[in-house]
């Protein structure tokens, strides 16, 4: 039963797979690796131990891109995308998000030591806004976070969650929530410009609604 459950969860569905072996050439679903948080409820659901788990502490900038390289393969990154977006707009976003935690992973690996300066070059060196940067980064702390409550939970011997819905409720808040939250405090975007969480809408009307 929990096997079915897992493959319901972490199979892409058919649109997912049909944009993915049209545009990439991907010929069969990949298997979800020894990656973060995602592994750690991958493992719970299947039973399966994870042949090496990535501890919170050591939870990088390109390990969360790494991660999100898999969840976009297994159809699960709109989870970081607010509202009902096409798949072109979650591709779009996640080529965005995979090249500013690479950018910065390289410049600082756990992303705690980071300059407005970094943040600064990141906006030219991947053709976007303080504002995406300030977004993705907030989901990186979002994914580290939930990493580090997941290991307490096992720790204690506590039941571990078993889906993403079931982490945010670990969490309290999702990784858009961590998104808007960090972007009505930089004061960094303007009201009418377009979300940077990828749901096409005006911020005012999207993240920035009060």
């Amino acid at each position: 039963m929990a096997s079915r459950q897992a493959l319901h969860i972490f199979t892409p569905s058919r649109r997912a797979m049909h944009i993915l072996t049209s545009s990439r050439g991907i010929a069969s679903t990949p298997h979800l690796s020894s990656f973060g948080w995602f592994d750690k409820i991958k493992s719970t659901i299947t039973g399966k131990k994870p042949e090496e788990a990535s501890e919170a502490s050591s939870f990088t900038l390109i390990q969360f891109a790494d991660t999100m390289e898999k969840a976009r393969k297994l159809g699960t990154f709109k989870n970081f995308v607010a509202g009902r977006a096409s798949e072109a707009t979650v591709v779009n976003v996640f080529e965005k998000h995979s090249a500013v935690l690479r950018y910065l992973g390289a410049i600082d690996p756990t992303g705690e030591n980071l300059r407005n300066t970094d943040k600064i070059n990141a906006t030219k060196h991947c053709n976007c806004t303080i504002a995406d940067v300030e977004h993705i980064l907030a989901k990186y702390t979002w994914a580290k976070e939930a990493q580090k409550k997941i290991a307490k939970l096992k720790e204690e011997g506590k039941p571990l969650p078993k889906s993403f819905n079931e982490v945010q409720n670990l969490m309290g808040s999702t990784p858009v929530d961590v998104g808007r939250s960090n972007l009505a405090k930089s004061g960094q975007i303007s009201r009418n410009a377009f979300c940077p969480c990828g749901s096409k809408k005006r911020y005012k009307r999207c993240c920035g609604a009060s």
